[in-house]
């Protein structure tokens, strides 16, 4: 089986190691269009920082060495013949009998007025944007980063970490990390930014920005910025030109519209990753979900139905995820109440602040919020910052949220206890959650 994978990032490569598993005499061909295998767009900022080097976030080549899967770098793919079954890519055909799609997404550029390309950065999987931004920051001392989701929170940090003195963040809506944290969690973590010195813009409206004598301004309705720099970090979107100009179907959110075991409108092609439509597996709505680990594990899923038929379905994103700012760990799985409320959904939630462990034993304040669906009475959303580790009880609420486990079960469950350790930190809030449910 002669197998084409478009995209060598977290999709493309878990897909390449999950064929050679199942397959050990297919042909497998990678194609990436970066001089360099790839990264995460989480990880360059950590670069940035100086915690790490480049050499510490690139995805090792022995990998695609070990699995004989030969890599065609500074390769893009033009065009995808489907009746004739071959790629073209470099200007050379490749045939193939099937093919993944994993191509990832392209930074989203605000329709801001006035944007030229001088002084202003965007973060992708791409190295090249990584090491620009490594030689121009520590040229500056202020910069403006129009976008508070992950990235662009990430971006804010380095920026700190290298003593900028003036630093603005921007978002459109009224807080930052908005797909993970609802407004009053959110408060939480920015009062501790606003103390690190960030000044942050919320619910901005930004009308223009302008280059001026080597400077850039960020003109808003009541005031002007000058800077040094301007971040867009305002997300991103699915790259789905190749799969369009193969009359592949795009679904309703702008990603490849793919079926429950990651195939395509054409039977013998499947995608992964950030390119395509997913789906929460909640209700079921149609979502973006752009992640490192949801790009593996579609990768992963799309192989085994490539190799073994479709038997192996994708069950939709749960849209975990976690982060570390100034000394606060924040995870979020789930709805927010304020997606769970637009998309319909009778919700109540609690919010409750508490240490995990006892005071005299050094534990530290717990900030949690739970949501639960008022009908099915199971829980749909969770948000937790504190400044002890967190990763535990999100995945706990994870396995809760998956399995539709009822908050009346959870309250029933025996969970251990030690004065020096702690007992279940989210217990409290199940148990007042419960209450509210009735």
């Amino acid at each position: 089986m002669k197998v084409c994978i478009i995209g060598a990032g977290a999709g493309g490569r878990s897909a390449s190691g999950r064929i050679r598993q199942l397959d050990k005499q297919a042909q497998i061909d990678i194609f990436s269009t970066q001089a360099e295998i790839g990264y995460a767009p989480c990880e360059p900022p950590f670069v940035l920082k100086g915690v790490v080097g480049w050499d510490d976030i690139f995805y090792p080549g022995r990998f695609f060495e070990e699995r004989n899967v030969a890599v065609h770098l500074n390769t893009e793919v033009t065009d995808i013949i489907r009746k004739e079954k071959r790629i073209i890519a470099g200007g050379e055909s490749y045939p193939y009998d099937k093919v993944i799609l994993s191509p990832g997404a392209v930074p989203s550029i605000p329709p801001i007025p006035g944007l030229d390309g001088n002084n202003e950065f965007t973060l992708s999987t791409n190295i090249a944007d990584g090491k620009a931004l490594e030689k121009v920051i520590p040229k500056y001392t202020s910069a403006a980063v129009i976008g508070a989701g992950a990235i662009g929170v990430e971006i804010i940090l380095a920026l700190v970490t290298r003593g900028y003195q003036r630093i603005y963040l921007l978002d459109m809506l009224e807080n930052i990390l908005p797909a993970g944290l609802d407004k009053d969690m959110a408060n939480k973590v920015e009062e501790v930014m606003r103390e690190k010195g960030v000044e942050l813009i919320l619910s901005a409206r930004v009308g223009s920005i302008r280059s001026e004598s080597g400077r850039k301004r960020v003109i808003l309705p009541d005031r002007e910025l000058e800077v040094d720099l301007v971040f867009l970090t305002a997300g991103a979107k699915p790259n789905v030109e190749l799969a369009r100009n193969a009359g592949l179907q795009i679904g309703e959110t702008g990603g490849i519209l793919v079926n429950k075991y990651l195939q395509t409108s054409d039977p013998d092609i499947y995608a992964a990753g950030d390119c395509i439509e997913n789906w929460d597996s909640i209700i079921g709505s149609k979502t973006r979900r752009l992640m490192v680990t949801t790009a593996s594990r579609t990768g992963d899923v799309a192989a085994r139905n490539l190799v073994l038929g479709n038997s192996f379905p994708y069950e939709g994103t749960l849209m975990s995820f976690v982060i570390e700012i100034f000394g606060y760990q924040i995870g979020a799985v789930g709805f927010t109440e304020k997606v769970a409320r637009e998309k319909g959904l009778d919700v109540v939630s609690t919010t409750i602040s508490a240490p995990a462990t006892r005071p005299h034993f050094g534990g530290k304040l717990f900030h949690y919020k739970l949501i639960a669906d008022r009908k099915a009475g199971t829980l749909v959303g969770a948000q937790v910052i504190s400044e002890e580790m967190m990763r535990g009880v999100i995945n706990e609420m994870a396995v809760a949220i998956a399995e539709k486990v009822t908050v009346q079960r959870l309250t029933r469950l025996e969970t251990p206890y030690s004065p020096a350790v702690g007992g279940d930190p989210v217990g409290g809030g199940i148990g007042e959650l419960a209450r509210k449910l009735g």
